[in-house]
C-alpha cells in the first residue's frame, strides 16, 4: 500500500511539474529555398609531391582574387597536412550558391583550375569531403 501511495505521489509530482513548466518550442524548419542557403565545402585533395609549391601559389592568388572581388565568399582557406605535406584540405563557405557558381565562372577561378589540372595524386580517393547547405537565421540566437 505504501508503494502505490509513493508512486502516485511520484506521478502527480511529475504532472504538477511538467505542466507547470513552459512548452519548448520545436527546432524551426527551414522555410528558404536551398539556393539561397549558404554553402559550406570542404575538399581534401592529395598533390604529387613536385606540384606542391605550384599549387600553394595558385591558390594563394586565387584567394587573394577571391577575398578581394567577391562578397558572396566567406571563407576561402587552405590548410596542409602536419604529417603528409602532399595532402591539403580546401575549406569554402558562400553565402548563397549563386555567389559559388558566379565564383566558377571568374576568369581568377578559371586560371586557377588550369594551373592545377593533372597535379592530384591519382591514387588518392577523399572520404571526408563534405557540402552543408545551412539555413539562414538557423545558428541566431533569440
Amino acid at each position: 500500500m505504501k508503494k502505490l501511495i509513493a508512486a502516485i505521489t511520484g506521478l502527480l509530482l511529475v504532472i504538477i511539474l511538467l505542466t507547470g513548466l513552459k512548452s519548448i518550442p520545436q527546432q524551426a524548419v527551414c522555410t528558404y529555398n536551398k539556393d539561397s542557403m549558404i554553402v559550406v565545402m570542404r575538399f581534401e585533395r592529395k598533390v604529387k609531391p613536385e606540384y606542391i609549391s605550384l599549387f600553394k601559389k595558385s591558390f594563394d592568388k586565387c584567394r587573394a582574387e577571391v577575398l578581394a572581388k567577391e562578397p558572396g565568399c566567406l571563407d576561402y582557406s587552405l590548410f596542409q597536412s602536419y604529417h603528409d605535406s602532399t595532402l591539403f584540405c580546401l575549406t569554402e563557405a558562400w553565402a548563397t550558391k549563386g555567389a559559388h557558381n558566379d565564383h566558377m565562372k571568374l576568369e581568377h577561378t578559371i586560371k586557377h583550375i588550369a594551373e592545377i589540372k593533372g597535379i592530384n595524386d591519382p591514387a588518392f580517393k577523399s572520404k571526408t569531403s563534405y557540402t552543408y547547405w545551412i539555413c539562414p537565421g538557423v545558428n541566431t540566437i533569440k
